[in-house]
């Protein structure tokens, strides 16, 4: 049986990125070379904002439930967060519980070492 609130929520995804990288992030690749920092600035909170899609897709349409346990990140301090990729879809339990601190946009990811070389992960990304 297919299930036709997955196929919409993976098709929503994948035009919400590609029409979001161009529409809302192309008009600023030219202040890249003008000036790296006010782009880097302007991208991290457009991504931050596509990334509440995945979170309310998640949590509306298909009716998950995220339940928070543990430590709670203390305001202004850094903290860091290990997955074990159980599922491919950690990434968006994670963005659900940095939304919910309002850390959505401060969050830098760490790769292993052998990604370094992979075109879109590595180091010229």
């Amino acid at each position: 049986m297919v299930s036709w609130r997955g196929i919409y929520f993976i098709l929503t995804l994948f035009w919400g990125s590609f029409f979001g990288s161009i529409f809302m992030m192309g008009p600023f690749l030219p202040l890249m070379f003008i000036s790296p920092s006010w782009y880097r600035w302007i991208n991290n909170r457009i991504v931050a904002t596509w990334l509440t899609l995945p979170v309310a897709l998640l949590e509306t349409m298909l009716g998950v439930k995220v339940v928070i346990t543990g430590d709670a990140f203390v305001p202004g301090e850094r903290s860091v967060i290990i997955m074990n990729h159980r599922t491919r879809m950690d990434w968006m339990f994670l963005w659900n519980c940095l939304m919910r601190y309002s850390y959505l946009r401060l969050q830098k990811i760490c790769l292993k070492a052998s990604l370094k070389s992979v075109p879109g992960f590595g180091r010229f990304t």
